[in-house]
């Protein structure tokens, strides 16, 4: 397990990015489909990051 201090780090940095990625959707899609499907995508991805960071 990480460092609890890094890891409040990594997971500090990693809400931002998760923010500027569904910013992103807002912007860019279309239609409810591809905002749906963008949204997705970010939360799959910043959920994988997000473990890295408290398993180490």
């Amino acid at each position: 397990m990480a460092n609890s201090s890094t890891s409040a780090k990594c997971c500090s940095m990693e809400k931002k990015k998760l923010i500027k990625e569904i910013e992103k959707c807002n912007f860019c899609a279309s239609n409810y489909e591809e905002f749906h499907d963008c949204y997705r995508q970010a939360a799959r991805e910043s959920g994988k990051r997000s473990r890295s960071c408290i398993v180490g």
